[in-house]
């Protein structure tokens, strides 16, 4: 029946598709120079809706001065013709049953004076532009619906997908920014401008590799490069309020409220949000959410001091099962003082809490002490409870001193407390499938985190051009305050015991930092130059950890268990010193460089139980050598390649020699002996585009080598199925991945694109189980493809589909492993129809499977929300909503991870069918114009979770 509705959907559309182009008409006609009559190659000539001036279809003449606009749909159009240096041509056109086809003929173009340093601002604009590092798309271009957000721009442009959760891929890496008119907002989530701002405010969309601020002012490369979005705001929009707020409830007591308003002035930016619903939609990126164990961070299996290798495949709900209830608020503030001073700040409050039932099978392999393979199986279900509540600011302060001298200050600020509950039930099985144990146990845990810190960026450039100067200020400080309990029950079968423990943990861990970084950049000549760098930082962090065991007759806990108690102090000087040499060309850079990297560490631990210190002292040195080349083939294709080194030192967690007994299965242990790991990495990036085709590619090749990797040592008891972990380092784990996105216009039409992106990945992990070692190898291919298809404003559909397949190999002597190989496919339908007297349908399909896991674990999940609504009021301010979730109530949640020596499999409790009725109100208020926008798309509530919220609106 599913493939029945999708074979019959993509029919519909492909039938709908080839009826319209053959009713559709043609504009064609000739360019030619109005004095000499010489053609007039490779100009810009765009067909323009009369009624709104939005882009109808685009192209350019041919060698001969030629253009054809084909597939032109019945109505009135104005022709607007460019090229550099001659006279724009604005013509109106009609196109009708009479007149199908429109042979202009000749055009004459007329010369006029240009200058060439100067820049002639046009209403029309073309769709898109090619710029050195920036790929720029007029919004007007790309048609969406009323209302719509920035997201749905976003899902319009070739090259740009934006997944269910809101997150946002660009040319085939994740956009981990978006600035507004290059201001932050809301610091650095995304989500939070993506689905809050309207997309009718927006002139521009340009897809940026942002350099760090210290690149961008010396011209010099280091590799420190983010995929970021910058959306201006058109000029009129500059100056109103706008915003919305929604209202909605439903069956079961599900509910969702939220407001958006914002102020715009041509040099400030005010934005208030606040919401709150039970019904799994966060609508903004959770961050600094606490975590228990006692040992004071990670918690659960897998967690805490880990390292090592983990990839995760889910299905259905992933990361976002369970019910979540969310209740958030924030401020954005942006002001041009002067030309001297900017000041940015947001301030962002959030309290979330989830509940979560969970079934998990995971598969451990290992070796016994003769060397035989052995695999245990462990099955638990639990059910947990937690509570985080967040406030988060940000600031950064641009102040321009003179022409040579100028600063940046970022502070940042976060204060954290939660709580968590959990009640795990566990039963482990041997390789013959014997019981090896069962039991229960209980966490329950509270917790206070306060981080705050800042840059501070002095520049200065001298009067000899390329000579700069630049000193940068860094500090941070963590506390980090929690107190745990754990009461557990554990049968061990194979040994006939009992084993009973209540505790009470406090962790109280402090974490600081301070450093400066100094450079300073010489010209050598007209197009090279000399960067010298050093810098050095000093990390200081204490960690205390009292564990006291319930004393039954005075009902307490006040019995110091010393095995399970210390203090531990870490120092590290880490200094590193380098050189960089840059030749600009004009058609390509490359800039080499060399870092030496010194580190000094000393450890001191105390033990409670011996009464006595120990120290540990270590120093190394790492050399890193970085290297850039960029190549410009043309203004349309460019070429990346970097190479950079890097170091990550230890957590205190994973320093501290005191175990982690949270869970009384998974001993987690720490090592004062680590080593800082050397990260080695290499890009190759290759992007081409062509603006008047909009047919795009984009390729990105990495690789990844790893000095003294942190992983997890495993040993593994297979008479009781007791597993202890301690992280060490290794040597031998590398990586290498590559990816091609791919971006086809399905007509001349801006927004209508077909986009698919393949992606490959190879690696190899090193595994040390019981005192062995071993090896991972595994192979990930994914294909994925998405089109989008809008029929002038009756309605707009999207298809899309992809396979991921992962297969991992374990090396012999890997504990008896079983290589493993899966799938999962995902199939997904979006579309919406306008109708009559101001109603609209709406309805999104996503269908996922999941292959070759364990029993019980190979299935389906489809999720198939609908929705029908209203707008209300003489200029549609107001919009009723009925709104169906999960109609065939098959909506599922599960998860594989594979990470070192284990497979795990999750299944999890997701929000399932519920109905909901809301009502939005929306305003525009633009230069004393109160009227709604001339550009949107569908807009109610914001887009929900995978918990069972539809994402395209409430």
């Amino acid at each position: 029946m599913k493939k029945l509705i999708q074979l019959l959907l993509i029919l519909g559309l492909g039938i709908i598709h080839v009826q319209a182009q053959a009713q559709q008409g043609k504009i064609k006609g000739q360019l030619t120079d109005s004095t000499s009559r010489d053609p007039m190659p490779a100009a810009t000539v765009v067909l323009l809706n009369a009624k709104d001036s939005s882009v109808a279809s685009t192209t350019m003449t041919d060698n001969k001065g030629n253009f054809e606009l084909a597939n032109v749909a019945d109505g009135a159009y104005r022709l607007y013709v460019s090229f550099l240096g001659y006279k724009p041509i604005n013509r109106s056109l009609q196109v009708n049953q009479d007149h199908k086809e429109l042979s202009l003929g000749n055009i004459p173009m007329v010369l006029k004076g240009v200058n060439l340093n100067a820049v002639e601002i046009l209403d029309e604009k073309p769709p898109i532009v090619v710029k050195k590092d920036t790929l720029e798309f007029n919004a007007d271009a790309f048609k969406t619906r009323e209302n719509a957000v920035v997201e749905d721009l976003l899902k319009k442009l070739p090259g740009v997908t934006v997944d269910k959760d809101g997150a946002i891929t660009a040319q085939g890496e994740t956009v981990t920014r978006v600035l507004v008119d290059g201001k932050p907002f809301f610091g650095n989530d995304p989500k939070l401008a993506t689905k809050n701002l309207p997309a009718n405010i927006i002139d521009k969309v340009q897809l940026i590799d942002r350099k760090s601020d210290q690149a961008q002012f010396t011209q010099i490369d280091d590799g420190q490069t983010e995929k970021t979005i910058n959306i201006t705001i058109k000029k009129d929009k500059k100056k109103g309020l706008f915003g919305r707020a929604t209202a909605g409830y439903g069956t079961d007591d599900r509910y969702g409220v939220s407001l958006s308003l914002n102020r715009f002035r041509e040099n400030q930016q005010m934005s208030l949000l606040g919401g709150g619903n039970n019904v799994n939609n966060m609508g903004y990126t959770q961050q600094d959410a606490m975590s228990f164990s006692s040992a004071g961070g990670g918690g659960g299996r897998g967690g805490g001091r880990g390292g090592g290798r983990g990839m995760q495949m889910a299905l259905g709900g992933g990361n976002n099962s369970g019910i979540t209830r969310n209740w958030n608020t924030g401020l954005n503030f942006n002001q041009d003082f002067s030309k001297n001073l900017i000041v940015n700040g947001s301030y962002f409050f959030n309290d979330t809490k989830n509940d979560r039932d969970q079934k998990t099978a995971k598969q451990t392999f290992s070796t016994d002490k003769e060397g035989n393979a052995t695999t245990n199986y462990d099955n638990t279900t639990s059910t947990s409870q937690t509570d985080n509540s967040n406030n988060r600011f940000a600031a950064r302060i641009e102040y321009t001193i003179d022409s040579l001298h100028s600063l940046i200050f970022s502070p940042t600020y976060s204060l954290t407390n939660g709580s968590s509950y959990s009640v795990t039930d566990n039963l482990s099985l041997n390789t013959n499938k014997d019981t090896l144990n069962r039991g229960l146990t209980y966490n329950d845990g509270q917790g206070h985190n306060e981080n705050y810190g800042g840059s501070l960026l002095f520049r200065k450039r001298f009067r000899k051009p390329g000579r700069t100067l630049s000193v940068n200020f860094n500090y941070s400080n963590s506390d980090n305050d929690q107190e745990n309990y754990v009461k557990s029950s554990i049968n061990y079968v194979t040994a006939d015991s009992l084993v009973n423990f209540n505790q009470r943990n406090q962790i109280n861990t402090n974490s600081r930092n301070e450093g400066v970084n100094l450079t300073y950049t010489e010209p050598l000549g007209r197009d090279r130059f000399l960067e010298a760098n050093y810098g050095i930082t000093k990390y200081n962090s204490t960690s205390t950890k009292y564990t006291y065991d319930y004393d039954d007759g005075k009902g307490e806990y006040n019995i110091m268990n010393d095995s399970l108690s210390n203090a531990f102090t870490n120092s590290t000087l880490n200094q590193q010193a380098g050189f960089a040499i840059r030749t600009n060309k004009l058609k390509y850079d490359y800039s080499i460089g060399l870092n030496v990297l010194f580190n000094n560490l000393d450890n001191n631990t105390y033990s409670f139980l011996t009464g006595k210190d120990s120290l540990i002292t270590q120093h190394t040195v790492n050399f890193s050598p970085q290297a850039s080349f960029n190549y410009t083939f043309s203004k349309n294709k460019r070429l990346r390649v970097n190479y950079n080194g890097s170091t990550q030192q230890p957590s205190v967690q994973q320093l501290a020699p005191v175990p982690d007994n949270s869970n009384p299965l998974y001993i987690q242990l720490g090592n004062p002996d680590l080593k800082p790991s050397f990260n080695n990495n290499l890009s190759v990036n290759y992007n081409s585009f062509n603006n008047i085709t909009f047919r795009g590619m984009f390729a990105r090749l990495n690789g990844g080598y790893t000095v003294n990797k942190i992983i997890n040592a495993t040993t593994l008891d297979p008479e009781t199925g007791k597993q202890t972990v301690r992280p060490v380092n290794v040597n031998g784990n590398f990586n290498v991945s590559g990816m091609v996105h791919n971006s086809f216009p399905l007509s001349k039409t801006p927004g209508q694109n077909l986009n698919t992106g393949t992606s490959v990945g190879y690696s190899k992990d090193v595994i040390v189980s019981n005192g062995r070692n071993s090896s991972t190898n595994t192979f990930q291919l994914s294909q994925s493809a998405n089109v989008s298809y809008m029929y002038k404003e009756l309605f707009d559909i999207s298809l899309g589909g992809s396979i991921n397949y992962n297969a991992t190999n374990y090396s012999q002597a890997s504990a008896g492993a079983s290589d493993t190989r899966y799938l999962d496919y995902n199939i997904n339908t979006d579309f919406n129809v306008n109708l009559p007297l101001g109603f609209m349908i709406g309805s999104d399909i996503t269908c996922t499977m999941n292959r070759g896991r364990q029993a019980g674990y190979n299935l389906t999940s489809t999720m198939w929300n609908a929705n029908v609504s209203k707008y209300v009021f003489p200029k549609k301010q107001g919009m009723i909503k009925i709104q169906g979730f999960d109609l065939l109530r098959q909506y599922i949640s599960v998860s594989r991870t594979v990470a070192d020596n284990y497979i795990q499999d999750v299944q999890s409790n997701v929000l399932q069918q519920y109905f909901m009725v809301s009502f939005t109100y929306f305003l525009n208020k633009f230069g004393g114009n109160n009227g709604r926008g001339e550009r949107g798309g569908r807009m109610g509530f914001p887009p929900g979770g995978r918990g069972g919220m539809r994402p395209r609106g409430f």
